[in-house]
């Protein structure tokens, strides 16, 4: 199916607009402030970020990362998430097309972002993303399979939960100290939209790249910085790459081996 660009352009967009809000997200939700009210500062000097400076990307570029009241470094995660958002935002175009599931994916791709965010500054994945993303991700999903009448998809969804959230769940039940709450409750996020897209198949696709992965970027760390074997390393930003990588070459990846059988 051929994607028109205006769809994908304006995904992009998209992207960066509502990549701009994640990193509010990503910075107010570990310290328990709201994300409806109060204007963007500064952390620095607490002046209010104009909407002129608070356009994605490009008022960093023009600001030179910094900040225009004290001079502070912008972090470059600000545009760094708004551009990874943007893109993932243009591959669910990409992939979907018109259609709602392009609109659930991009929304779960989001959610990703902000967990990635989060988990990498607080080694942390908070309830308060995860428990909403799994509620809204099954409504989601739920009117998309209906929209489509493609109840299978649905129980598949189901099934990947299941695998994916229940494999977690039993590893940190044997060795609590291996597996951090949230990374269990995510997983069930994880396995239901991996299901949805293809099946058990796709899921332990997903699980599979998240410890590569995790497994070879742990092993780098250890060896660049000396760390020993009990440092920790977040988990969640591999569990969320594993997934997006499933979501866009699961199905493939299950066919080229089922097809080597």
């Amino acid at each position: 199916m051929e994607v028109p660009a205006f769809l994908i352009g304006s995904a992009v967009v998209l992207g960066l607009i509502l990549g701009s809000f994640a990193t509010v997200v990503a910075y107010r939700v570990p310290r328990r402030e709201s994300i409806v009210t109060g204007r963007s500062k500064c952390p620095n000097c607490g002046r209010v970020v104009t909407v002129v400076e608070n356009v994605p990307v490009i008022s960093y570029l023009i600001q030179r990362g910094r900040c225009r009241g004290c001079g502070t470094r912008i972090s470059y995660r600000y545009p760094l998430i708004e551009l990874t958002t943007a893109v993932l935002f243009g591959l669910a175009a990409v992939k979907f097309g018109w259609s709602v599931e392009a609109l659930v994916f991009a929304a779960f791709f989001w959610v990703l972002v902000v967990l990635t965010a989060i988990d990498l500054e607080h080694r942390l994945l908070p309830n308060r993303v995860v428990y909403p993303a799994f509620v809204a991700g099954w409504v989601g999903l739920t009117i998309t399979a209906l929209v489509n009448d493609d109840l299978g998809s649905l129980r598949s969804a189901g099934v990947g939960a299941l695998v994916f959230g229940g494999f977690f769940f039993v590893v940190a039940f044997i060795y609590p100290a291996g597996m951090g709450g949230g990374d269990v409750k995510l997983a069930f996020v994880l396995g239901t939209f991996l299901g949805y897209v293809g099946g058990p198949g796709v899921v332990l696709v997903g699980m599979f790249l998240a410890f590569l992965l995790g497994g070879v970027v742990g092993v780098a760390a250890m060896a660049v910085s000396r760390a020993g074997r009990k440092t920790q390393i977040p988990f969640g930003p591999f569990l969320a790459l594993g997934t997006v990588l499933a979501i866009f070459m699961g199905p493939a990846i299950v066919d080229f081996y089922v097809g080597r059988l």
